[in-house]
């Protein structure tokens, strides 16, 4: 069942790709070329056979002419599934054939027994193709606590927050993240509390929000929460409730460039659990298809 937990690397890194870059360097110790810019790439990657497979996020870092200088495959891998030992190779081929630059892995494992399960399953590839995919897991963020270094990066700072919000030292990331979320302009800050809340265990969400209510100056409100508290005075009923909850669904989807298919709109407008569509709508602010919001 995804969860939007884990699937936030992917959104962060599509907020500020200057994150992926970071943790290749520090994480991996991997050189990228000097980039002007980077720019989301489509992850769909086709084939002859009549079939697409779907990447969960892509990346380009590009020169001033916005020609590309190294490609990211972004993975979030949650359970052991075999195939990825020559799917992940499509992937990075696909892009390297397609830009003619080289192609790096980036995978984000939540488990860490799942994560030494990948690694292992690339160090004997035998005749097959050769694929160094970057595996990392929360274990490998580190714990930021440093305001400097959260203004300065503050996607590493959510990364964090949310790669450490089980261990009992998190809300000494609190601070430093509030000053992340500082550093960027209003419109930034609402779309990062929003990966934060996502993010976030329940307890560890109830902890940062009081820390911000009792701490911040002011307010962070995000546009999926106004949406909501918006239907919700429109709407006094259950159904009217349920109806405000599947619109914001779909207006954050639409937001983010997620596709909709007719099929899946109508089940997400007729659905009247509240707590189905609560689900929902905190996988919708950083699943990246509308089948990982669906799904489970």
């Amino acid at each position: 069942m995804p969860s939007a937990e884990h699937e936030s690397p992917v959104a962060l890194a599509k907020l500020d790709p200057s994150l992926v870059a970071w943790l290749l360097t520090n994480v991996f110790n991997v050189k990228v070329p000097d980039y002007h810019h980077a720019r989301a790439h489509p992850t769909d990657v086709r084939v002859l056979v009549p079939r697409t497979y779907h990447a969960d996020g892509m990346l380009l870092y590009c020169d001033p002419a916005d020609r590309p200088l190294l490609a990211v495959v972004l993975e979030i891998q949650r359970r052991w599934d075999a195939t990825k030992r020559r799917t992940w190779k499509l992937y990075v081929a696909q892009l390297e054939t397609e830009l003619d630059v080289d192609a790096a892995l980036l995978v984000y494992c939540p488990d860490s027994r799942t994560a030494r399960r990948y690694r292992g399953l690339f160090e004997f590839d035998g005749l097959s193709l050769t694929l160094r995919p970057f595996i990392f897991t929360p274990n490998d963020v580190p714990l930021v606590v440093d305001v400097e270094l959260a203004r300065s990066n503050p996607a590493l700072a959510v990364l964090s927050a949310i790669c450490h919000g089980h261990d009992a030292q998190v809300e000494a990331t609190f601070p430093a993240l509030m000053e992340a979320l500082r550093a960027v302009g209003r419109k930034t800050a609402i779309l990062y509390y929003d990966v934060v809340l996502a993010g976030l265990p329940a307890a560890a969400r109830t902890r940062w929000e009081a820390f911000m209510t009792t701490t911040a100056e002011y307010e962070y409100r995000s546009e999926l929460l106004r949406e909501l508290a918006a239907r919700h005075e429109e709407q006094g009923e259950a159904r009217g409730e349920a109806r405000g909850e599947a619109r914001a669904i779909l207006t954050v989807l639409d937001g983010r460039g997620v596709a909709v298919p007719a099929e899946a709109r109508e089940r997400i407008l007729g659905c009247t659990d509240l707590a189905q569509l609560d689900t929902w709508l905190r996988r919708a602010v950083t699943a990246p298809t509308v089948d990982d919001v669906l799904g489970g």
